[in-house]
């Protein structure tokens, strides 16, 4: 059973997908930016809220977002610290 689309919106989303090959960007869906940033929708749902986190594209009312905005966002986060290695071993 296929759904019809509204014309306006089957040409927004042809649009878009000739926009993102005719510069080389590419879109990510929900399920891969999950996988990548290791957190659940709803995390990354509250991230987006609070101005944390890339917000997505709207790619035929599915949410879609720019790679290399996924990528700057995790190369910005924070390495973590750690103790310094303690030469002694405790015997």
């Amino acid at each position: 059973m296929t759904r019809n689309r509204p014309a306006a919106q089957v040409e927004f989303a042809n649009k878009a997908a000739d926009m993102a090959a005719a510069s080389q960007v590419r879109l990510i869906s929900k399920p891969e930016v999950c996988d990548r940033v290791g957190r659940t929708f709803p995390t990354i749902w509250l991230w987006m809220r609070q101005g944390k986190f890339p917000l997505p594209r709207d790619l035929g009312g599915k949410p879609a977002w720019v790679e290399s905005e996924v990528d700057a966002w995790i190369e910005r986060l924070p390495t973590r610290k750690y103790k310094p290695a303690d030469d002694t071993v405790a015997a």
